[in-house]
């Protein structure tokens, strides 16, 4: 044994043979281990790609239904997207239209992650520049006014644009935001505003937001308003069936509140719609305690004299043709 054990690594052709032996085992260790890398490279990127895109379309869709209820004459045009393996960016895009004229509005972008909630990186807000002294100072977005409400219960000082649009000609076309003195059905908004409605008001605040909002004029000395991209309501449409756009308020509402990111703020609006389940979910018991009107200042001049009108905001204002 000890004869052969001596004679065997001084082959040459034995050495070779294992030399050869050990390379092609690396390589082929190395092959494998490649593809095996590539494999889970690919089924990584494929199915965490599938994951976000998942996860976007859904937000994306939610964030459109919210939109169809949040913001004043306020419409979303559509979503950009681009993905990355683990996170992806939205870019939605807003109009309001004035009279069927579209002008562009804040846009929003968002950030994704695969591993965490969305967050929000860009919104370019309205700003107002002014003195500090003023109750109230308008505000801008790209050069144009952006309309405020004043709550029936909250005691702001009232304001009447309508003054400055009774000076204008009729080579303009403008939006025109009017705050009531208390809630009316749909149905008798409708009536008096008809065809220049664009949008519906909804009163969805409770008595403790009431409340703060009157302590804050107390203890400031300013007024309160609520800027129409922060207000709750529906899009005119010219549907009686629908109650004039009122029952897919409700409907959108409804698909809101079963899901998981709008879910909280959803069930607050339903709760002070409804005062606290008191009444029925339904476009009879909304109410409208504003609107948003568009057209012609002489169109805008017809509703002047309306009684319940309490204030009364200017808001863009473009060209007729």
């Amino acid at each position: 044994m000890n004869e052969e054990n001596e004679f065997l690594p001084k082959d040459p052709d034995f050495r070779k043979l294992v030399k050869k032996a050990k390379r092609n085992s690396v390589l082929r260790i190395v092959i494998i281990s490649l593809i095996i890398s590539i494999i889970v490279v690919t089924a990584t990127y494929f199915i965490g790609n599938s994951i976000m895109i998942n996860k976007v379309n859904e937000e994306v869709r939610n964030d459109a239904i919210w939109h169809n209820i949040h913001g004043a004459n306020i419409e979303e045009q559509g979503t950009s997207i681009n993905y990355s393996l683990f996170s992806a960016i939205s870019k939605t895009e807003f109009v309001k239209k004035v009279n069927g004229i579209p002008v562009p509005w804040v846009p929003v972008e968002k950030v994704y992650s695969i591993f965490g909630q969305s967050k929000i990186i860009i919104s370019e807000g309205a700003s107002g520049t002014g003195n500090v002294d003023q109750k109230r100072i308008p505000m801008y977005f790209n050069g144009e006014r952006v309309i405020e409400f004043i709550h029936p219960n909250v005691n702001s000082s009232l304001f009447d644009d309508r003054s400055i649009v009774s000076k204008m000609d009729d080579d303009k076309v403008v939006e025109l935001a009017l705050s009531f003195d208390k809630g009316y059905k749909v149905t008798d908004v409708q009536k008096i505003f008809n065809k220049n409605i664009s949008w519906f008001w909804v009163n969805t605040y409770s008595e403790s937001d009431i409340k703060n909002y009157n302590n804050f004029i107390k203890e400031t000395g300013k007024d309160f308003t609520i800027i129409g991209d922060d207000a709750i309501g529906f899009h005119y449409i010219n549907q009686p069936e629908s109650k004039w756009g009122a029952e897919y308020f409700i409907r959108n509402l409804k698909e809101l509140k079963r899901n998981s990111s709008y879910k909280d703020v959803a069930d607050k609006i339903i709760q002070n719609i409804t005062h606290n389940n008191k009444e029925k979910l339904s476009a009879e018991n909304l109410e409208i305690i504003g609107v948003v009107i568009t057209g012609t200042p002489s169109e805008i001049r017809k509703f002047n004299n309306v009684p319940f009108v309490r204030a009364a905001s200017l808001g863009v204002t473009v060209d007729r043709y």
